[in-house]
């Protein structure tokens, strides 16, 4: 998913083909106004002993029932959509909750919204979430990180940025006399927490140097240089 999605959260939809519990019967795998009378496999138990002779001795075991899944009861007409199964395969659309600050890797839980079976509650649907790299910021804890490339002179004067962020365009001051490696904060501009609460946009300043001078520029340069700076 995309980057700033997972920062502010969203909300998705997906498609899934799994084992579903029946509209029609909702599970009883019993026609629409049918009698359910007990098992005749199992007597009403929902399960049945059987008892195995080897040449070591005798053997009982006790297992669920396949008549009656277990249910111990059996509709005398059987639905006929998922005939009598209780459960059917087919698709269906699910709408799944992204929370914000998600991380890549992280797994979202919706409780009974997996397999369903015959007999029994449905699992539970487990969602990895894959969330793409942005080519500009980076998650820190409730922070965003950014690094900002500034002209040396821009580091010495100090200037106005207009920067492009996940909430859209701001300014930016830049101090005069700033350092390669200062941070600089913008408050409630990261990522959102607790009742509304946001955490910060940290702005790493990255002085870049000139890998040539013209003439001018290097006698600016030694005019600074006799001024001590």
């Amino acid at each position: 998913m995309p980057f700033a999605e997972a920062i502010f959260g969203t909300e998705r939809k997906i498609l899934l083909n799994k084992t579903s519990v029946c509209s029609d019967c909702k599970g009883s795998g019993a026609r629409s106004g049918t009698e359910m009378f007990s098992c005749p496999a199992c007597n009403g138990k929902g399960k049945v002993h059987e008892t195995k002779r080897s040449f070591m001795g005798t053997f009982s075991t006790v297992r669920s029932c396949t008549e009656c899944d277990g249910k111990g009861r059996v509709p005398k007409e059987k639905c006929h959509i998922c005939r009598g199964a209780g459960v059917v395969r087919k698709e269906q659309e699910i709408s799944v909750s992204i929370p914000a600050g998600i991380d890549d890797g992280e797994m979202i839980r919706l409780s009974g919204a997996g397999e369903a079976v015959s007999s029994g509650t449905p699992g539970d649907l487990y969602i990895k979430v894959h969330v793409k790299r942005h080519p500009i910021f980076k998650k820190e804890s409730v922070n965003l990180t950014m690094d900002l490339s500034l002209k040396l002179s821009s580091a010495l004067l100090g200037e106005e940025y207009s920067l492009q962020t996940l909430d859209g365009e701001i300014k930016v001051k830049i101090p005069e006399g700033v350092s390669h490696g200062e941070i600089l904060r913008v408050k409630g501009k990261g990522i959102p927490y607790e009742k509304g609460r946001r955490g910060d946009l940290l702005i790493h300043l990255q002085v870049r140097l000139p890998n040539k001078l013209s003439k001018n520029a290097r006698k600016l340069v030694e005019e600074l240089k006799r001024e001590g700076i």
